[in-house]
């Protein structure tokens, strides 16, 4: 399968040509950016053929089989409703600024027929789909009662962070497994760190009556991310990250069970575009494509966290769906 990249910068680098390197079955014949030396400087250090500032004359020189989209979030929408005319494509989130923009990508999907997929990361980290294979086993997957999700980061100063924070948000929606009805935002201004710097607090309410509530910090003494879920009468706890270590999975029944697996067994290694879910993504995505058939994740299920992450850039205080 022959692959192009538009968009060459960080996550380009040390996530994705990592992730497609592992997957091997993938030629990347191409980049492009506009910033002629991200996209030299991703051609020389992964041996691209070809790189361009242009990614329609990239497309059209170079005509590959997909095409993954890591532009901003500022020009994402565009881009790749325009590249989804002609190619299958996957594309970083946010899958645009507002519920608009990614419904304007779902929509050229629609209408050209091509596959398409949204790179929320974490619906593919080996230890949240460890923790869903586990909760399916003990029959627990459908009686979610409450989700706690904490999200704490260390010195981010972005006025743009709920385009981080977005993590968070759809991760709470893909473990719950149903669609928000109502969410509630306080926020915690934080002038000092910088223009609208703010720790979030945001409670979800589902159609099917499960509850949530996602703690967003931007500075604290450390790097964590993980939930904890009570389903039926037990308890299940996750952490994706603790410092600079992947986490592990801890379930306790009311009969006195405990059962803890650490990251060895859930992935056996450090590298974050392992760990966090990037290479899955890409597998699958590729995968997907071989066999034909719809890769899902689009656009369409990333509508109401784009909604959410709009209202917090809004400093909105409810969403109703």
């Amino acid at each position: 399968m022959k692959i192009s990249i538009v968009g060459c910068g960080g996550m380009a680098h040390g996530i994705h040509m990592p992730s497609i390197q592992k997957y091997g079955k993938i030629d990347v014949i191409s980049c492009a950016d506009i910033n002629e030396a991200n996209a030299k400087s991703l051609s020389e250090k992964y041996s691209i053929p070809l790189y361009f500032t242009d990614y329609r004359e990239m497309l059209e020189k170079t005509n590959p089989d997909a095409v993954v989209c890591l532009v901003s979030e500022k020009a994402i929408a565009g881009v790749a409703s325009d590249i989804l005319q002609k190619y299958p494509v996957m594309l970083e989130k946010p899958p645009g600024k507002t519920a608009q923009e990614t419904e304007m990508i779902f929509r050229a999907a629609k209408k050209s027929g091509k596959s398409h997929m949204v790179a929320f990361n974490r619906r593919f980290a080996p230890v949240y789909t460890k923790l869903k294979e586990l909760m399916r086993k003990n029959e627990h997957e459908k009686d979610i009662k409450y989700i706690r999700y904490n999200f704490h980061r260390v010195s981010r100063r972005e006025s743009n962070f709920e385009d981080t924070a977005i993590h968070a948000i759809d991760t709470v929606r893909f473990l719950a497994g149903g669609d928000f009805k109502k969410v509630c935002i306080k926020y915690q201004e934080m002038p000092y760190f910088g223009e609208k710097v703010a720790n979030y607090y945001i409670t979800f309410e589902f159609f099917d009556s499960v509850f949530a509530y996602a703690e967003i910090l931007v500075s604290t003494g450390e790097l964590f991310e993980g939930c904890e879920i009570h389903a039926g009468e037990s308890i299940y706890r996750a952490s994706l990250q603790k410092g600079k270590e992947a986490g592990g999975i801890e379930y306790i029944s009311p009969e006195g069970v405990y059962l803890s697996i650490g990251k060895e067994e859930i992935c056996p290694h450090t590298e974050q575009y392992l760990t966090h879910g990037f290479y899955s993504e890409h597998k699958h995505f590729y995968d997907c494509l071989d066999n034909g058939t719809d890769p899902g994740h689009g656009a369409d299920t990333a509508l109401q966290s784009v909604a959410v992450c709009e209202a917090l850039k809004n400093r909105e205080g409810l969403v109703l769906f």
